[in-house]
């Protein structure tokens, strides 16, 4: 293809990608401790196997567990999971979400004291636009949601979901600030964020 032709495509192209783009809840769940737990796996002369098992049985569960509230899970980033639910869904919907993945690992047999399942989560909600290049990912999302829910996820410690101001601001539009404050009791912190800036986020603990 001839340069001019190229060039030629490119604002069809642009309006393509620009256009391609949604309000969405953006999910973040991952495993807490994953790299200390697999030193001492690798200290003791466990088999790798261990610590694999243990990190798949988490992100099974966990993208299961997102399914079954009508999430779709994106793709797993090591040992975490980015999930996306459609604009539509109910706020609550996606932070009991979120609060089930991380209390369904707390009284398992095969997984307690030095290997005790612990995760933690961030929820945000806003635009994105559609970063996938694969047909197989119908709908991968980039853009500030995106990075404002990883910057928030940092914050989180284990058994906390941490979420932004958007996320709450809808939440209790559709229900009451009172009746969302007394059910959760969330807490308000703020913290600059590398890229992004100083921003007010709020915290529950979940397990």
């Amino acid at each position: 293809m001839k340069r001019q032709e190229k060039v030629e495509l490119l604002p069809d192209l642009v309006e393509f990608l620009v256009g391609d783009a949604s309000d969405v809840f953006i999910l973040f769940v991952d495993l807490c401790g994953s790299t200390e737990y697999k030193k001492k796996c690798l200290q003791s002369n466990q088999p790798d196997v261990n610590w694999i098992f243990r990190q798949f049985f988490f992100l099974q569960r966990a993208a299961k567990t997102t399914k079954d509230y009508g999430g779709t899970v994106i793709k797993t980033i090591g040992d975490e999971i980015l999930a996306l639910f459609e604009a539509t869904t109910k706020p609550e919907t996606v932070l009991k979400c979120a609060i089930e993945i991380i209390q369904g690992f707390e009284n398992l047999k095969a997984y307690k004291g030095n290997s005790k399942i612990e995760s933690k989560a961030a929820i945000d909600f806003g635009l994105a636009y559609n970063g996938a290049i694969k047909d197989t990912i119908p709908f991968d999302p980039i853009g500030l949601s995106v990075d404002r829910c990883a910057r928030l996820n940092s914050c989180a410690q284990k058994g906390e979901i941490v979420f932004s101001e958007d996320f709450l601001l809808l939440a209790e539009s559709r229900t009451s600030k009172k009746a969302f404050k007394a059910k959760y009791g969330y807490t308000s912190h703020e913290n600059d964020f590398k890229g992004i800036g100083r921003m007010t986020y709020f915290k529950i603990t979940a397990g």
